[in-house]
């Protein structure tokens, strides 16, 4: 199996073909916060992809714009594209509240912007935005329209094995999001650098029940698979003060290419 079919059945299955959807997140632009995870993930972004007053960036998926906001204070301007209209709502207000008067929102999904007409960009970037199944045609499109190209992905297997074990009857998805898209791009000739940031801070939640609905939700559980997988996610939460969380630390995957 190459490469992008193998990102192809890790996004069928995990469950993220529904993640590529503006309806999926209309309904989750207000429950999208911050905490200390994301501020210094943000921090980290914005020196990785350095902007300058003279840049102009496309932003793929930008959510409601915590790394957007950033972004337009130090360069000249940014172009946001979102299938989520409620997502860009969010995002305007934002804008607005900071008094970011250089920000352009295209709602629609990256994979029916005419990259003909869209103009030429200094940097792309893509921050935990890439669900669509034809991600190499896709990451080719970005490349046609920008001298750099930023990917913020997941570093850590969106389903443990031991999960997938008791989902699947065996392990069906091996490697990150990360792995997968540096070898894609690898293979496409784009000669990209490829590194993991790890953070220490973990998703906690106040409750048993809370983190394992919350995994039910990012994995996809099947209602008929719930009994077994919530206890084994049960037997492998850690207890951290009074808090429960799934895991010690979180990795970023950066992956960064030139376009000559």
């Amino acid at each position: 199996m190459g490469w992008a079919e193998e990102w192809t059945r890790s996004i069928k299955m995990t469950s993220r073909e529904r993640l590529n959807s503006g309806s999926f997140w209309d309904h989750r632009a207000s429950s999208i916060g911050s905490n200390q995870f994301l501020n210094e993930m943000t921090e980290d972004q914005i020196r990785i992809v350095a902007p300058s007053s003279h840049h102009k960036v496309l932003e793929i998926g930008p959510g409601s714009g915590r790394l957007t906001v950033p972004l337009a204070r130090s360069s000249s301007k940014v172009v946001s594209v979102d299938p989520s209209s409620r997502m860009l709502m969010s995002l305007a207000e934002k804008a607005r509240a900071e008094g970011i008067g250089n920000l352009e929102m295209m709602n629609d999904y990256w994979e029916n912007i005419d990259t003909k007409t869209i103009g030429r960009f200094d940097k792309a970037v893509s921050s935990f935005s890439l669900f669509m199944l034809d991600v190499e045609k896709q990451l080719r499109r970005v490349s046609t329209v920008a001298d750099e190209v930023f990917l913020f992905v997941p570093a850590d297997i969106r389903i443990p094995f031991s999960v997938q074990e008791v989902m699947f009857g065996r392990i069906m998805v091996e490697h990150t999001d990360h792995v997968i898209l540096s070898n894609i791009t690898e293979d496409m000739g784009l000669e990209p650098v490829s590194f993991v940031i790890e953070y220490p801070e973990a998703p906690c939640f106040d409750s048993l029940e809370a983190a394992v609905k919350n995994c039910f939700d990012l994995y996809g559980v099947p209602e008929d698979q719930e009994g077994p997988v919530a206890e084994h996610i049960k037997s492998a939460i850690l207890k951290k003060g009074e808090r429960y969380a799934t895991s010690d630390s979180r990795g970023v995957g950066v992956i960064w290419w030139q376009n000559s």
